[in-house]
């Protein structure tokens, strides 16, 4: 990344191969090869509809010796834009040297759809971003590549939420959809698209999406956490075939039937307390001392039908052409032990999921994003919130505060970086 752009001859006047000069373009490329660096110069050049010279420095020894010599050293890539070289240059760097100008008159003169955040997973936290956004008077879409909900919406029974749930569970597919006619309600935009990636572009990000390109003043990622898979002999081979991530589905394939559930925290007690209604009899199997859920999900699995195993670690699953067996290593008993069952249910929590793309420097801890208060991120502008963070407690309670506080803080970074109003 350049602090200045280098100033030097003009490249026809410099560059020669075989004796010819080489020809004029308004953008000529030296690369080596195949990087991340020349990817993403290229993709800014493609996202404005701008056309270049490519020289590979990795094919042309010319070209080479010529930047070396320019540059002092190998760099890549190397543009050189209206008599200007940029080595290195960021997209914003690049792009405002073609005259790409990134404020909201000349974004809305190209036809670009501007917002002043787009919140990206429309789970709780994200949600609540929405709702909180829009309160503080902000223009808000809403992107999630399923329909709103996240983690909320395969849960049967929902009580552990304030206000909800206190005489009859709910289901969380239920929540879902009032959190998100809430959001709406209040002016949220909310669609149903992929994010494929998100750049900082001046002042502005740009969302790269299944249903369009957006530009906004900031991005809430609330992308959620992916399901932590167990990887051990027999699950490939039974996969939807007696054993399942996640217990919501037809309760019918439960009845009567001898169900194990793998995992010790709130999820798996929820898929206990549901299989316990339907199925001969349900094991956890819990891969801690103790279980991690909150006690009361504890106390009320225990109730029916269900028996907790601490200190359990599932090794292998086995049957012909069915599941029949599960073999486990109980704490203190050093003998392998077998249970005989016909379904089994993986339960075992959150996992980090891989950044979308153009997030990939945000610090993370253990997977998930490392942020401050209010989920601000080492960029000015990104935010993040719910379960794709770091954050302490992962309950329904504590990832709608943490979209909820950073849809605050995002009202006072605005107010403190002023634009003309969208």
């Amino acid at each position: 990344m350049s602090d200045k752009p280098l100033h030097a001859p003009k490249a026809e006047s410099l560059f020669h191969r075989s004796g010819s000069v080489m020809p004029a373009a308004k953008v000529i490329m030296f690369t080596d090869g195949v990087s991340e660096s020349n990817r993403l110069a290229k993709e800014a050049l493609e996202s404005q509809h701008l056309s270049w010279n490519e020289r590979d420095m990795a094919s042309d020894a010319n070209a080479n010796a010529f930047i070396r010599k320019l540059c002092g050293a190998a760099v890549s890539p190397v543009l050189y834009v209206n008599d200007e070289w940029l080595p290195d240059p960021t997209q914003e760097e690049l792009l405002e040297a073609t005259g790409v100008r990134f404020d909201i008159e000349s974004l809305e003169s190209r036809g670009q759809t501007i917002f002043d955040v787009v919140v990206v997973g429309l789970g709780p936290a994200g949600l609540a971003a929405c709702h909180g956004c829009r309160l503080g008077g902000l223009s808000v879409l809403g992107l999630d590549e399923r329909e709103p909900g996240g983690h909320l919406l395969p849960l049967t029974d929902v009580d552990e939420y304030l206000g909800v749930g206190f005489d009859e569970a709910v289901p969380g597919a239920d929540i879902a959809a009032n959190f998100a006619e809430h959001a709406r309600h209040v002016g949220a935009t909310l669609m149903q698209g992929k994010v494929n990636s998100i750049r900082i572009q001046g002042a502005f990000k740009r969302v790269h999406s299944t249903v369009g390109n957006f530009w906004a003043r900031a991005v809430v990622i609330a992308t959620g956490a992916a399901q932590r898979e167990l990887k051990i002999e027999g699950v490939e081979k039974f996969l939807n075939r007696g054993i399942r991530y996640g217990a919501q589905v037809d309760a019918q394939i439960y009845s009567d039937r001898r169900v194990a559930v793998i995992g010790g925290g709130d999820e798996a007690m929820h898929a206990a307390i549901f299989l316990g209604r339907y199925a001969k009899f349900v094991t956890v199997l819990c891969p801690d001392s103790e279980p991690s859920a909150e006690p009361l999900l504890v106390e009320r699995a225990l109730v029916n039908k269900v028996r907790i195993i601490p200190g359990s670690k599932v090794v292998a699953v086995k049957g012909d052409d069915a599941l029949d067996y599960l073999f486990f290593v109980e704490t203190g008993i050093p003998e392998e032990q077998g249970l005989p069952l016909d379904a089994m249910v993986v339960a075992l929590g959150p996992a980090p999921k891989t950044p979308i793309p153009g997030l990939e420097r945000l610090p993370q801890d253990e997977g998930y994003f490392a942020h401050g208060e209010g989920g601000k991120t080492m960029f000015g502008g990104i935010y993040v919130a719910g379960d794709c963070t770091n954050i302490d407690t992962r309950t329904l309670m504590s990832v709608v505060a943490s979209g909820s506080l950073c849809a605050k803080r995002l009202w006072q970074w605005l107010a403190s970086h002023p634009l003309p109003k969208l």
